[in-house]
């Protein structure tokens, strides 16, 4: 898709601790885009600038692993943000995702 772009991380090393890889992530956020794209190929503007964010972007840290951020800015410079859950499911707003994570998952995400 003309205009998307995606961050690749890379890692030299797995956490013993539990804690996922980068590249663990990586994997988990392209499975994700991958589904995003194939359900918006035909929705999107000419002329729209998609970007992909995910828990290890700046500012995005509250994201769970798989969950991404898709920021489009539209030819007249304004930024739309949408999030999606590893199942490529659709999320208005960060409000949302919140909402969605304490009702179902029992989450609470401080930001501190």
């Amino acid at each position: 898709m003309e205009g998307n772009t995606r961050t690749t991380r890379t890692s030299s090393s797995s956490s013993s601790s539990g804690k996922l890889s980068l590249e663990q992530i990586e994997a988990m956020t392209n499975a994700t885009i991958s589904k995003i794209q194939s359900s918006n190929s035909q929705r999107l503007h000419t002329g729209t600038a998609v970007t992909y964010r995910d828990c290890t972007s700046t500012g995005y840290g509250w994201l769970l692993p798989g969950w991404v951020a898709e920021e489009r800015r539209v030819q007249s410079g304004r930024i739309y943000r949408y999030y999606y859950d590893p199942n490529g499911s659709f999320y208005e707003s960060q409000q949302k995702v919140l909402e969605f994570l304490e009702r179902f998952w029992g989450i609470v995400v401080l930001d501190t």
